[in-house]
């Protein structure tokens, strides 16, 4: 497994040594102060739910996660949003052999893992290296993207609640990262990328979760519905009972998180409301918590 602070596509699920032909390749891409890991992993029950969950409702997904520096405070890297999107691009692109160039690709992105995305996509639409990954993609399923940005203090404070307490104590006021400025609200560059962006996302199957919990220690969820959404017609907005931190964890396989986001899935994988088939039976079966998925 790859370090926290390397900038790799990691593996978390591959079907090809269990026999299985991957379909769809699902790429997870965390956010601030995130980990490639830990951002999807209850902090209760430690399910890691594309590792320990996904895999057994979708056997057939292969499962990527995008590894890079996100820390707010002590992050010495220079790297930007656009060397990251570029660098998602270049290991994605190396990691899809010639012969799987059209397999499916579905994005999964917390906070500013859907700012990179939309800069990647971006970037793939005009770059002849990368043309071949704008196609492949069907959609995607994006937690809390602060399109419009949010409030530097909403950021910080909720760093500070996951700083150790020396750091705290010792370095607390040194710079914090250049990303939480990209990030700020009303910020130019994420002014401008969402508008461009709201152009080639019309081609896309998009899904957007929000949350509806604030964070302690603040006065409104970190990124709100009104910076969550895109506000497109084909864009389909779903709220979620927890924090920014947590809307993208589930407890186990009964959690009603992981179900909604499961079923998003199957229909953002086939490119939902965009003339492409859309009739998918999901039944949930009792007592178990496991997705069963008839496409037909």
């Amino acid at each position: 497994m790859a370090s926290r602070k390397s900038l790799v596509l990691e593996t978390i699920y591959d079907p090809g040594p269990r026999g299985i032909t991957a379909t769809v390749d699902l790429v997870l891409i965390h956010g601030l102060n995130g980990d490639y890991l830990k951002t999807w992993t209850h902090t209760t029950t430690n399910v890691c739910w594309p590792k320990d969950l996904l895999p057994i409702v979708f056997p057939h997904i292969r499962v990527l996660s995008l590894a890079y520096d996100a820390d707010i405070y002590g992050n010495t890297s220079v790297t930007g949003i656009r060397e990251n999107a570029q660098t998602l691009l270049a290991r994605l692109r190396d990691v899809r052999e010639l012969r799987h160039h059209g397999r499916s690709i579905v994005f999964v992105a917390h906070s500013l893992g859907g700012i990179i995305l939309k800069q990647a996509l971006s970037i793939a639409r005009s770059d002849r290296r990368y043309q071949h990954l704008f196609s492949a993609t069907r959609g995607f399923l994006l937690y809390a993207i602060p399109h419009f940005g949010a409030d530097q203090s909403s950021w910080l404070s909720m760093a500070k609640s996951f700083a150790p307490v020396t750091r705290r104590r010792f370095s607390w006021k040194g710079r914090h990262s250049e990303l939480v400025d990209s990030l700020t609200r009303n910020s130019p560059d994420i002014a401008n990328l969402c508008e461009d962006f709201r152009f080639l996302a019309r081609r896309f199957a998009i899904v957007s979760f929000y949350e509806n919990r604030m964070w302690p220690g603040t006065r409104a969820p970190i990124v709100d519905k009104t910076s969550a959404l895109l506000f497109l017609e084909h864009e389909e907005p779903v709220p979620l009972d927890a924090d920014h931190m947590n809307l993208c964890r589930f407890e186990d396989a009964e959690d009603q998180g992981f179900q909604t986001t499961c079923w998003y899935i199957s229909r953002v994988a086939q490119g939902f409301g965009h003339g492409l088939d859309e009739r998918v039976l999901v039944q949930i079966a009792g007592g178990n918590g496991v997705i069963e998925l008839e496409q037909y």
